[in-house]
């Protein structure tokens, strides 16, 4: 009997805990059950890249999903006052310089944020703004959408409540850099400035870098459905407008909540492949042009000197990496995952009068699985790192990324010359 009346306890407070841990997170629950199939796609790479060359591989055998840039910097390369590069960067074995799909434009997400922070500091450092200027957060809550944006959103309060004064242009520029909040990047967008920032990214990108839009107005451009379409058939239909019409759009839904805001109800995506469907939608970059803009920020060329000074000190920050840290002395680096896309740059030297390495590395369009697996072991963090002090895993970027893909286009099967 009394064992009988410990196995029901048991299982009673079993049932409890299990049942407690599903209620709280039935949402996640729920939204991995409707999406077991998509949990599928790509699993065949999974076991593969658990390694590093294991995700080099997966990247030169599967072309359309990434985009490298790796080149190391010296007094060689030179750069006009718009950021342009004037000398020819191309594959070098002997430097370990890998340019791969790098002249062509991909989805940036968050990356597009460099845009924000040049901006800012070229404001700064011509007088023309206060560093120190108040920040609005009930006017930047606003921009938080239910149901999408609660982790944020909850961070953000808690960042505020902590301090013990109220947040300046200065903070929330920093905080930004350290948590990629989406409401603190659409309220700095209009806080700076549209004109100047879309300016500047005119000026710079040439047409290559195009100009940041409020993750809110994006999303909600997405979302508002009509009653006969699902989430997905509305995506689908987007995908065949134009992109600058749509990209306008999202402009003007943002801006008109940064004049009127206005209560958002919630909303979610709960079908991965609309998810990456939407974030395919963002704007792009041509990695070879956004890398050099960041080696411009450290030759201290990109505008005038003191605005690249002022940029230097706000990406700056520790690596991290145990590894890394004895092989440099200087190192800035920002990261972005959202559903089916991993991305980030990053920048390292041992002194600002040695060579320094620019990367860029682009993981977009990636089955729902994978980009699961990826996205759990911060494998293209990694990455970045041993790209800067592994000369093994430099050259086996050039050989499968570089040779092959040369060799490719030459006739040769990619498969005989591994």
């Amino acid at each position: 009997m009394r064992l009988l009346k410990f196995l029901l306890v048991f299982l009673g407070v079993a049932v409890l805990v299990v049942g407690s841990i599903f209620w709280i997170n039935r949402n996640t629950f729920l939204t991995v059950f409707q999406n077991r199939s998509a949990i599928m796609e790509g699993s065949e790479w999974v076991e593969k890249t658990y390694s590093l060359g294991g995700l080099i591989e997966f990247m030169a055998e599967q072309p359309r999903h990434a985009a490298v840039v790796s080149v190391p910097v010296t007094s060689d390369y030179k750069w006009n006052d718009a950021g342009r590069v004037e000398t020819e960067i191309t594959a070098d074995s002997e430097n370990n310089i890998i340019r791969y799909r790098s002249d062509r434009m991909h989805p940036a997400g968050t990356l597009a944020n460099l845009m924000l922070f040049i901006t800012y500091a070229d404001l700064v450092a011509s007088g023309a703004l206060d560093p120190n200027s108040p920040v609005d957060t009930d006017k930047l809550t606003a921009f938080y959408i239910p149901g999408l944006d609660n982790r944020h959103e909850r961070t953000f309060r808690r960042w505020v409540r902590d301090r013990e004064m109220p947040p300046t242009a200065d903070d929330l520029i920093r905080y930004l850099l350290r948590h990629n909040d989406p409401a603190a990047a659409d309220y700095l967008f209009f806080f700076l400035g549209k004109e100047q920032v879309v300016d500047r990214t005119t000026q710079l990108g040439a047409g290559l870098i195009e100009p940041p839009v409020p993750q809110f107005g994006l999303r909600m451009a997405a979302l508002q459905h009509f009653d006969a379409q699902t989430p997905g058939e509305h995506l689908s239909h987007l995908a065949g407008l134009d992109r600058a019409a749509f990209l306008d759009e999202a402009a003007d839904l943002a801006h008109l909540q940064w004049k009127q805001p206005r209560e958002v109800p919630e909303a979610g995506i709960p079908s991965f492949q609309d998810q990456r469907m939407m974030h395919g939608r963002y704007p792009r970059i041509q990695p070879d042009r956004f890398a050099s803009l960041l080696a411009a920020i450290w030759q201290d060329s990109l505008i005038n000197e003191s605005t690249s000074a002022l940029l230097r000190d706000l990406l700056r920050r520790s690596p991290g990496d145990r590894l890394l840290e004895p092989h440099i002395s200087d190192y800035a680096a920002q990261f972005d995952e959202r559903m089916s896309y991993i991305s980030g740059w990053s920048v390292a030297g041992k002194t600002i009068s040695e060579p320094f390495r620019v990367q860029i590395v682009l993981i977009v369009d990636i089955p729902a699985g994978l980009w699961f697996h990826m996205n759990s072991n911060f494998m293209v963090q990694d990455y970045h790192n041993r790209m800067f002090y592994d000369p093994a895993i430099q050259g086996r970027t050039f050989e499968l990324l570089i040779q092959n893909e040369t060799a490719s286009r030459a006739g040769v099967s990619f498969i005989q010359n591994r």
